[in-house]
């Protein structure tokens, strides 16, 4: 079939009517927002009064601490006029807490390091008692006889706290041990043993010892502190100082006993003895019985401390003695009634529990199964069933839950 050609076919058309122009994308919300508020800014004469967008917030740090975020003027002005705590507050809120947390407060800085007294150490250590009360005590037996150097507070805080070897730092020590008296912490290997002991043996089968009974004088001083042993008599070998340069310790050392006897009052006080006969004779010699040329030697040669040194500890440990024990009385009496309200509250639930069992039990067996025995210290019932069944339950009370008695009670009615 052959169409007709229409006559419009062969017109040629013209190039703008054959590309028209794309349809314009609407413009977003945002842009002509963006416009106005440029138009708007054009049309205000004065600067200042345009609007600001706010600031933003300056960001965190990464792992930078919340103290040290930027803060405000107001909170920066807030913190500056906080007024600090005032000191007779400080002062009487330290007096009553335990010894650790008092050390840890006199870690913190040196104004409270600087408020910590011999008092307040020696009060924290006898009322909250263990380990610090009985290294106080030890220290007191020293103190009184004026044979070590006078321990500052912080030392005195320190021992408080002892745990470990403050010579070697390897192994523990709880506490100052009695007999010791070298008012330091001392594990048994450094006391006599390795490379740097603490202490050395001075022989008492030694001659001199017996033939000059000047040596024996020099040893029942009671500032002259020592172990005594089998072996001998065990003394402090050199001086020690502490962190702050101070020594401690027993005042006389191991070589100072041959230098006390062969000083000049010394030799005085052996020719005395020698003329008298001694120790041939009873009589009397006043260089051996009068100790005052050994307390001058200790305090002009080796430096001893004065003997007012030692009140402060000494005052502080008798007036805070019987506070002490009232108040260890009292807590002996609290924990004695604790204790009596557990083992009541026990006793009552074991009873509960004994009778829940024995309702849930068939009528024929209960009397005969549910039995007890005549001895309850090793046993609580006679059948051996029920003893095995319930003593898991009457040894620890808390493990008894509400179905105990009917599973148990199934148990025994089953057979």
């Amino acid at each position: 079939m052959k169409t007709e050609k229409h006559p419009n076919d062969d017109a040629v058309i013209p190039e703008e009517e054959d590309s028209k122009p794309p349809a314009r994308r609407p413009r977003r919300k945002a842009a002509l927002k963006s416009e106005e508020l440029i138009a708007g800014m054009t049309e205000v004469d004065d600067p200042d009064d345009v609007k600001k967008p706010p600031a933003k917030k300056p960001r965190r740090k990464k792992g930078a601490l919340k103290s040290e975020e930027p803060t405000d003027d107001g909170a920066a002005s807030e913190i500056e006029d906080s007024a600090p705590i005032p000191v007779d507050a400080m002062v009487n809120v330290m007096e009553f807490l335990p010894p650790r947390s008092l050390y840890n407060i006199a870690l913190t800085c040196k104004s409270l390091r600087e408020m910590v007294t011999t008092k307040m150490v020696v009060q924290c250590a006898l009322i909250h008692g263990g380990h610090a009360k009985k290294t106080m005590e030890e220290l007191y037996n020293m103190m009184s006889t004026h044979s070590i150097h006078v321990p500052s507070p912080l030392r005195l805080l320190r021992l408080a706290n002892g745990k470990r070897c403050e010579f070697c730092n390897n192994k523990s020590v709880n506490s100052l041990y009695s007999g010791l008296n070298i008012a330091a912490f001392s594990c048994w290997d450094c006391l006599a043993k390795g490379d740097d002991p603490v202490t050395r043996a001075w022989k008492t089968t030694w001659s001199r010892y017996w033939r000059n009974p000047v040596y024996r004088a020099i040893f029942d001083h009671p500032r002259v502190a020592f172990r005594d042993k089998s072996k001998g008599k065990f003394l402090w070998i050199k001086d020690r100082l502490d962190a702050k340069g101070n020594k401690f310790g027993p005042i006389v050392r191991w070589k100072d006993i041959d230098d006390m006897a062969n000083s000049s009052d010394g030799r005085n006080a052996t020719a005395a003895a020698k003329t008298a006969g001694y120790p041939l004779r009873t009589t009397a010699v006043d260089a051996l019985t009068n100790p005052e040329w050994i307390d001058r030697y200790l305090t002009d040669t080796l430096g001893a401390p004065p003997k007012e040194d030692y009140s402060e500890f000494i005052e502080a440990y008798t007036n805070i003695t019987e506070r002490a024990r009232r108040v260890a009385k009292e807590k002996a009496e609290i924990k004695r009634d604790k204790r009596a309200k557990q083992e009541e509250k026990r006793k009552s639930t074991t009873d509960k529990f004994v009778a829940d069992l024995t309702s849930l039990i068939d009528e024929p067996l209960r009397e005969k199964v549910m039995e007890k025995s005549s001895s309850s210290v090793y046993r609580t019932f006679v059948t051996p069933l029920v003893e095995d069944l319930t003593s898991p339950y009457l040894r620890a009370v808390s493990s008894i839950k509400k179905n105990t008695p009917a599973e148990l009670a199934k148990q025994i009615n089953a057979l």
